[in-house]
């Protein structure tokens, strides 16, 4: 965007400093309204992205010729890796979201939420981006956000301000229930001590721009945290904790069908876990 204060750093800290504040409200629900302001926004930079891909060539990236050379699978194994890392990012959702449901408004409509959130990050990623990348592949070759295809229009910067204030009040609903947790581990309780909670979420919100200022594209750090975190809590624990229930409760309790299910499930997590995890923190520091 144009106006910047000439550093990287001191311009983070400008939505931090607004995440922060956010965060430290005891609840969430007075964001939800922020939600369809949200979904505009998703809207607008994709119209804004297609019409400066039609702008720049026609169909002539849905033409057979072109279509032929444009390669959707991974190049390499480490691109392979980022894009589980991905994928497994979007699985995780699924369980953390529930952590959101005690600071909702509405708690008992989490269910609802989720599979129409769901349903439409499903659709969108894959009829959008794909005919993004398609529409593109004549003149531009994408290596990151897709946000960085938008031109130096007014319209496309408004987007890009309508994007940052999004992300601005979407990440508070993150950061509550994370602090939630470390308050309960730290005895906390989040209504009754106000500095308590402050502290908690301000340090979180310091932490993660601390990350953010030496990670150079939220697409790499969200690969790493799929393959790395997600990776263990929803590809390893789950058999590890299955195969420790079934030791110590001194009796057979499943069949020799699931054990095995277990164990081969325990490696295959390991194994894809580690693996993935190191090809894509190693991309990480290349970039």
């Amino acid at each position: 965007m144009p106006f910047t204060t000439g550093s990287r750093k001191a311009d983070l800290l400008v939505p931090s400093l607004l995440v922060a504040t956010l965060s430290c409200a005891p609840d969430v629900g007075f964001l939800s309204r922020f939600s369809v302001l949200g979904l505009l926004a998703l809207a607008l930079s994709f119209c804004v992205i297609a019409w400066q891909g039609f702008h720049d060539n026609g169909w002539m990236g849905f033409e057979s010729q072109s279509l032929s050379s444009v390669t959707l699978w991974p190049e390499s194994m480490a691109h392979a890796s980022s894009w589980f890392g991905v994928v497994v990012f979007g699985y995780g959702v699924a369980p953390f979201i529930f952590n959101i449901r005690d600071s909702m408004a509405e708690p008992e409509k989490i269910g609802t939420s989720l599979r129409i959130g769901l349903g439409i990050v499903y659709i969108g990623y894959i009829v959008i981006s794909n005919g993004i990348v398609i529409l593109f592949s004549p003149s531009y070759e994408f290596r990151g956000d897709v946000l960085q295809a938008m031109p130096g229009t007014r319209i496309a910067l408004f987007v890009r301000v309508l994007m940052t204030l999004v992300v601005a009040v979407t990440a508070p609903l993150i950061v509550v229930p994370c602090g939630e947790m470390i308050e309960g581990k730290l005895g906390i309780d989040s209504y009754s001590s106000a500095n308590g909670r402050v502290l908690v979420r301000v340090t979180l919100c310091t932490v993660c721009t601390f990350v953010a200022v030496f990670v150079p594209g939220f697409v790499r750090i969200v690969s790493f945290i799929g393959c790395f975190c997600v990776g263990v809590t929803g590809l390893v624990l789950p058999p590890l904790f299955c195969l420790l229930l079934e030791h110590k409760s001194g009796k057979c309790i499943v069949s020799p069908t699931s054990l095995s299910s277990d164990v081969f499930m325990l490696v295959l997590g390991v194994v894809t876990t580690i693996g993935t995890s190191a090809m894509t923190f190693e991309e990480l520091l290349r970039s």
